[in-house]
């Protein structure tokens, strides 16, 4: 839709330009009905992507916490909690917040 703004500009100030108030009274309301929709969707894409990318942050940190249930004791010797802390925390969240941008934008780019 946001490449359809300068057209929509474009024509209304060229409506108003001729003196055809009612072609210019269109073309702001194609404008407002067309951003309406365009806002929806686009908090829609946002809300979904954003419950998506919590959802995968929860299994990768599930995954990962049973990962480290299953370690031997030694390696908790070499590991401080504060390292596999950090993994299940940071880590988890950026790989998957990267995931998700990637598709997210690629999707995007693809239905454009």
């Amino acid at each position: 839709f946001s490449l359809s703004i300068p057209h929509f500009v474009s024509t209304t100030l060229g409506a108003l330009g001729r003196g055809d108030f009612t072609a210019a009274r269109t073309e702001i309301l194609l404008l407002f009905i067309l951003g309406t929709i365009d806002a929806a969707l686009d908090f829609w894409c946002v809300f979904l992507f954003g419950y998506a990318k919590e959802r995968i942050v929860r299994g990768v940190r599930i995954d990962t916490f049973k990962s480290i249930l299953k370690q031997e004791i030694s390696f908790f010797d070499s590991n401080t909690s504060g390292d596999l802390s950090s993994r299940l925390n940071s880590d988890c969240g950026e790989m998957a917040g990267d995931l998700t941008w990637f598709f997210r934008f690629s999707i995007e780019s693809v239905v454009r």
